[in-house]
């Protein structure tokens, strides 16, 4: 059988066509099972969190529209596992998850009141600052803040040391928040 292309796996959700789950089954399964369990050490908990995310994507899609099928499904795939984690450790958070939700909020400004459409708006503030990142920075925020990639990890995929890593961090959480912060007006 011939692997398809998102354009065509998204209009058989479109037209509701079961065929959509197992066609993304196909092209995706392995990634997925990949990318849930960086953030899962139990290999059913990451296969629950891929089933999770092909049953949500059924129920978005429609009316969602994908421009990125694989990233879509990732989203939806992180969240899942985001949840597993809440409810695994509700007492005791992950000590990791407390540390980049701590380096995240130095740059979300007035996070206290942050309501849906001012989450999209900051998410589309990220988004943009992103995009005016060099590609090796881009990456090294990436990998910290989707994937929950180490410093170690980080260092060792890109080949900065580990201080270097920090320090990049450091300074684009500072540029981010500079930026979101020129964005709202308030500098």
């Amino acid at each position: 059988m011939k692997k398809m292309n998102d354009s065509a796996i998204i209009d058989l959700y479109f037209n509701r066509d079961e065929e959509a789950i197992s066609s993304t089954i196909e092209c995706y399964n392995g990634r997925l099972l990949r990318f849930a369990s960086r953030f899962l050490s139990d290999k059913r908990d990451a296969e629950e969190c891929v089933n999770d995310a092909y049953v949500r994507a059924w129920n978005t899609i429609p009316p969602t529209r994908p421009e990125n099928l694989f990233a879509y499904l990732a989203a939806l795939c992180r969240n899942s596992a985001l949840d597993v984690i809440k409810k695994n450790t509700a007492q005791k958070r992950s000590v990791q998850l407390v540390e980049l939700t701590s380096e995240m909020n130095e740059c979300i400004p007035d996070r206290s009141s942050i309501s849906d459409d001012r989450s999209d708006e900051i998410a589309e503030y990220i988004n943009e600052f992103l995009s005016t990142l060099p590609k090796e920075k881009r990456l090294v925020f990436v990998g910290r803040y989707w994937y929950s990639d180490s410093i170690a990890d980080i260092a060792r995929k890109t080949g900065f040391s580990q201080s270097k890593v920090k320090t990049m961090l450091h300074r684009m959480r500072e540029d981010l928040r500079e930026y979101i912060d020129r964005k709202d007006g308030s500098v």
